[in-house]
This record gives C-alpha cells, sequence and structure tokens, in this order.
C-alpha cells in the first residue's frame, strides 16, 4: 500500500528532492517525532529543542489568521521509503513533474519546520470538532514541503545550517514597519508620514527602516524599532516583561482609542522636535551624525528612559504629556567623559553634575553609555524628578 502525491521534483548537488503541499491534518500523521540535537551523543541528527512561545505564537497566528502563510517545511526519506516517480521522456529535465511514493506506514524525519508542524498539531487539538472552522479551514489549506530522498542522516544537521546560514533574516524595524496587522504599526506608518511632525523628516527621511540602529554617519535620526517601543512605552508604561505581551498590551490601548492615543503621540513628537538638539537638525543647522557624536540623544537607553518618565509623569502624576515632554527638553543631553586630575593624575568620576545620566546609564568612571532596562529605568526616575520640579 502506497501513498501517493504529486510533485515536482529537482536535485541540488546528487541528491533528489520533490516539492509537495500536504493539508495539514495528513502533514502531522507522517512525520516522526523530532529527537533533540546532541553534538557528543549517538544518534546521526536531531533538532534543537523546541522553543514553547514561539510554537505557541505559531499556533495563534493560525487559529486567528485566515489568510494566514508560512514557508516550506524541509523533511527527509530514506530511499528505500520514497521514491519519485517521473515521465520517461523527462529523465533528464532539470524540472521533472512526477509522483512522490510513499510506502505505507513510513515516517519523515523533519530538518527544518518542527515549530511549525507542532503548531500544526496544537491547533487541530484545539479544536477538534470536525465543525469547527478553524480545522475546517486546516483540511483545506495546504503545506509546501520539500522532501529529501537521502540515506544518510548526517546530512541532515548540516542541512539546517545551511539553511539558517542562507537565509537573512528581516531587521525588527523592517518587519513592524510592514507589519500593519498590529494596530500600533498602522498608527505609527500614519505618523511618521506626516509633514506635520517634522522630526521624521519629508516623507520619513529621518526614520531607519532597514536597520535597528542608524549608522554613525547616518543622516537618520531614529530607527522605526526604536520609534515604535519609545512611543508604546509613552503609552503603556513597562508592565509588560515579554515581546508578546507588550505588543498585545499597546496594540489593546490604540485599538480601544486610537483617536486618544494619536493625539499623545502627536504631542510626544511635536515636543521632540522643539528640543533644541533636535530642532538644529530640523531646521538644517546641524547633522544627525554630529548629534549622534555630542549628545546622548542618540542612545536607545536615554530614549527609553524619556518615554518612560513622560509616561509616569503623565500617567500617574497627571502632568499634561506635551509639557511633560517639554520639560525634559530643558536637560543636558551633551555627552560628557571623565577628566583627569593633574596633579594626580587620577580620573575624575562625573557626578549628576556632569550629567544627569551619571550613575545610571553613563558609568562614571569610564563616561560608557549603558542601555540595559535596570539602568534605564533607574535613570527615568532622575527624569521624572526634572518633570516635576518645573
Amino acid at each position: 500500500m502506497e501513498l501517493r502525491l504529486p510533485g515536482i521534483g529537482y536535485k541540488q548537488g546528487t541528491r533528489e528532492m520533490v516539492v509537495t503541499a500536504m493539508d495539514p491534518t495528513a502533514l502531522v500523521k507522517t512525520v516522526a517525532e523530532p529527537e533533540h540535537w546532541n553534538p557528543v551523543g549517538q544518534q546521526p541528527h536531531g533538532n534543537r529543542p523546541v522553543d514553547k512561545q514561539h510554537r505557541k505564537g505559531i499556533a495563534e497566528y493560525l487559529a486567528a489568521e485566515t489568510n494566514f502563510v508560512l514557508n516550506s517545511v524541509v523533511l527527509y526519506a530514506k530511499p528505500q521509503e520514497a521514491r519519485f516517480e517521473v515521465a520517461e521522456t523527462d529523465q533528464e529535465k532539470a524540472v521533472r513533474p512526477g509522483t512522490l511514493v510513499l510506502h505505507y506506514g513510513a515516517q519523515f524525519d523533519v530538518g527544518d519546520g518542527q515549530h511549525r508542524i507542532a503548531a500544526y498539531s496544537d491547533v487541530m487539538k484545539q479544536h477538534p470538532d470536525e465543525e469547527d472552522p478553524v480545522r475546517i479551514r486546516m483540511r483545506k489549506s495546504g503545506q509546501p514541503v520539500v522532501v529529501v530522498i537521502d540515506a544518510n542522516p548526517l546530512h541532515r544537521a548540516q542541512d539546517f545550517t545551511d539553511l539558517q546560514r542562507n537565509t537573512k533574516p528581516q531587521t525588527a524595524s523592517l518587519a513592524m514597519s510592514m507589519d500593519r496587522r498590529q494596530a500600533i504599526n498602522r498608527l505609527l506608518i500614519e505618523l511618521v508620514q506626516d509633514p506635520a511632525l517634522p522630526i521624521f523628516g519629508q516623507n520619513s527621511n529621518r526614520v531607519e527602516f532597514f536597520s535597528d540602529s542608524p549608522g554613525k554617519f547616518s543622516a537618520k535620526l531614529f530607527s522605526f524599532k526604536t520609534i515604535r517601543y519609545l512611543s508604546g512605552t509613552v503609552l503603556i508604561g513597562v508592565g509588560q516583561r515579554s515581546t508578546a505581551g507588550w505588543d498585545s498590551a499597546v496594540n489593546a490601548q490604540v485599538s480601544h482609542d486610537q483617536a486618544a492615543a494619536s493625539a499623545r503621540l502627536r504631542d510626544l513628537w511635536e515636543a521632540m522636535g522643539e528640543w533644541s538638539d533636535i530642532d538644529e537638525i530640523i531646521s538644517g543647522a546641524r547633522t544627525t551624525a554630529d548629534l549622534r557624536e555630542k549628545t546622548y540623544l542618540a542612545s536607545s537607553g536615554v530614549l527609553y528612559a524619556i518615554a518612560y518618565a513622560v509616561h509616569k509623569a503623565h500617567y500617574d502624576h497627571g502632568i499634561p504629556l506635551r509639557a511633560a515632554v517639554e520639560r525634559v527638553g530643558t536637560v543636558s543631553f551633551a555627552r560628557v567623559k571623565p577628566e583627569e586630575d593633574a596633579s594626580s593624575g587620577e580620573i575624575i568620576p562625573l557626578t549628576r553634575k556632569d550629567t544627569i545620566f551619571a550613575g545610571t546609564l553613563v558609568d562614571p568612571d569610564t563616561g560608557k553609555v549603558g542601555s540595559g532596562r535596570p539602568a534605564w529605568e533607574a535613570a527615568s526616575e532622575d527624569l521624572l524628578a526634572v518633570i516635576r520640579e518645573k
């Protein structure tokens, strides 16, 4: 007894490969339970440990999104358990339509895609009713599959490594700007494109979408990732400690009252654009490279400290958001370095008189700027004190 699947055969190197598709319910039944990779063990291949949160995220996406899309998974079959049949006239072609034949009871080994396959299994278990719309959608859907017919299991770990090495992941800024499913992303794209907010430049030319950190000499002022996290922190604070939790909370707030969220963020970015350091960039009197070199305003930790201080001033102390941002603008963000005592030659540590960030985000002995969360949360308390004093 055999299972026959239409497919397109090809070779990369000497190995036979077949592209086909299977419905998720059939796929999960024809894949062997992945073993964990142990580089000093005796098993010939294996997979990395399952990331439960990643698996859960894919399952939630599959259940919620009608028009979902997942990349192909890579599966392996032994020549004794699978073969590819092709018409005689197509034998020598590089791309050959034909039929993938699996022996009854044969199971694939997972090379790449264990989280996607496990997520399908989770969705099917969570929606067991055959009349459930999610289950019906899964049965009517196809999952692309690349089947490698290979007798040597040692190739599989190497293939996984090669697949990861030859794939360039999106930067967070690019991925977030493309993901219009999230309310916070849609709102921020609208804001950075608004000519009424000159801090973002004409046609958003001061916003870096392709990198998470603009280069030293870049004309970009902020990355989209930084704009997003700064804006979200102003709206919801720091109560969420996971990326998924943060996304959920900030999207819920924006969706609940987009007009209010938009007004607050406009106040934020308008007021920041009026700070003397940034206003000089907008007017053309200063370059962003100079700002980056001589101030802390390109440091993500400093920006997040500002955001959290503004959030607390507005939501905890009732200070109008725009007024809070304006008061932060009175702080000196100039970079400073420890000086050497002329008589002893010892380094004189920085104090709060030198910079408000000494001892939190700025190391007093070296002048180096940190970005860790504990440091910028501590710095936000000092900025909050400035806001409340004004």
